[in-house]
């Protein structure tokens, strides 16, 4: 079995050959060094006639957003979910039976007669796929963090049961940021989930670099342009295989390049190279990367740029080894650009600030000098847009447009918003019932407090 025409080849062989036998996978990847794309490489029916042979017509492959839930509860996620099977259905013309039964209990989990239908009509859902299908079921769940973390127990109780009862019928891939088992306290029912995972999962490090190269030519092919030898050189030197990075220093070379003679593309190159320092996007992407690393990690990918003969912990060299963050030997980071920005990063403590305070190069974020939880990406995005307008309101169409997107305005209600705001609350005041810096403007919105 051989994916090498595809991105990513030997995860996808290996999600592939786990699906195949019939078991659950999970994928972990730094901030976006390519988890949705992988995902949605495995829903592509090319890819799965490739792995899978005169198989690929026994399953059924479906993409899960988990950031399209219109609310972070139970009834949220077998919404979402279910929409998204509803919408493969139509792809594939199953029959009108399966199509109308699976409508019918899904407006049942969007408009149930009580609390415990909800569960019920999922369950219900997933039964007559399996059965009247007569297929392999797959749910592949993106941005399952936030999910995972917050969402109570029970569904994953839930999740669990239904991979007992239908066994290799019913299989998940999920994406996540972080190994499942380190992501939240691991109660008697998450450990039943989380199990289904254990020795299946998918660490994804950096591109390699011919796929890094193929990468960075799809994107330039998307903007209608081209890359020649030398650009292609420079965006993978730069980035390294950080699909977000590529992304990022691909749209900044096209836009220095766009109208310059060839013979002046070389001065180009580093024009693009000086604004590289400064544009936003490869800041943020920057930025995550660095959030998601321990302290220890951080602090000894800053010993290696300032001296690359330090010697690291063995522990904490095959994190980032692993992770993608260094490879080779001797050891070194995956791009030149990230690189630069560890650099400029140090070890000195940052001096106490009264209030909110985020670090924008770092991801680092403290209130009145004391460090705060991690944030998640959602938590994160509302975050920056407070602060960047303190002391300023906020109103629902502003925050949905920066923490979710546009596409979202008329998705998102209230009451998801007012969950964001309290769950980002808990982790920036001492007590939050009596919040001193995040405060609601009722029926207005909501506005950070200077000091």
């Amino acid at each position: 079995m051989t994916t090498s025409k595809f991105l990513r080849s030997n995860d996808l062989d290996f999600i592939f050959r786990t699906l195949a036998e019939g078991y659950s996978s999970s994928v972990v990847g730094l901030s976006n060094t390519g988890k949705s794309m992988l995902l949605r490489t495995v829903c592509r029916i090319d890819v799965q006639r490739h792995l899978l042979g005169k198989r690929a017509s026994e399953f059924v492959f479906i993409y899960v957003d988990c950031n399209l839930m219109l609310t972070l509860a139970p009834q949220g996620f077998y919404e979402v979910t279910l929409r998204a099977a509803q919408d493969v259905l139509e792809s594939i013309q199953a029959p009108d039976s399966v199509v109308g039964q699976l409508g019918d209990l899904y407006r049942k989990v969007i408009e149930p007669p009580s609390e415990f239908a909800v569960p019920l009509a999922f369950n219900d859902a997933i039964d007559v796929l399996s059965r009247d299908l007569d297929r392999h079921i797959v749910f592949l769940l993106d941005e399952f963090d936030e999910p995972f973390a917050q969402l109570e127990s029970r569904v994953f109780l839930n999740l669990r049961a239904l991979s007992d009862k239908f066994g290799k019928r019913l299989s998940y891939v999920v994406a996540t940021s972080m190994p499942l088992n380190t992501m939240r306290r691991v109660d008697s029912d998450v450990s039943e989930f989380v199990e289904l995972f254990v020795g299946r999962q998918c660490t994804l490090g950096m591109l390699i670099d011919a796929d890094a190269r193929a990468l960075a030519a799809e994107y330039a092919a998307e903007e209608g342009a081209s890359l020649d030898p030398h650009e292609l050189n420079f965006v993978v030197e730069q980035a390294g295989g950080h699909a977000g990075l590529i992304q990022a220093m691909t749209r900044v070379v096209l836009d220095v390049e766009a109208g310059v003679p060839a013979n002046a593309r070389d001065q180009a190159l580093q024009i693009a190279r000086a604004r590289l320092e400064d544009d936003q996007v490869a800041r943020a992407e920057c930025s995550k990367l660095w959030s998601q690393l321990s302290e220890d990690e951080r602090i000894a990918l800053v010993d290696l740029v300032l001296d690359p003969d330090a010697t690291i912990e063995p522990a904490h060299l095959a994190a980032l080894i692993d992770e993608g963050v260094l490879s080779g030997t001797p050891p070194r980071l995956f791009g030149v650009h990230f690189a630069g920005f560890v650099r400029r990063q140090r070890r000195v403590r940052p001096t106490a600030r009264a209030g909110v305070w985020v670090d924008v190069d770092a991801g680092g974020v403290t209130v009145d000098g004391r460090s705060v939880p991690t944030l998640t990406d959602l938590e994160y995005r509302l975050l920056l847009l407070l602060w960047g307008r303190l002391d300023k309101l906020c109103d629902k169409y502003q925050i949905v447009e920066s923490v979710w997107g546009q596409d979202y305005i008329d998705e998102v209600d209230d009451a998801r918003i007012e969950k964001l705001v309290s769950r980002l609350r808990a982790k920036l005041e001492q007590d939050p019932a009596n919040p001193r810096y995040l405060l609601t403007v009722r029926g207005r919105g909501y506005r950070l407090a200077g000091v």
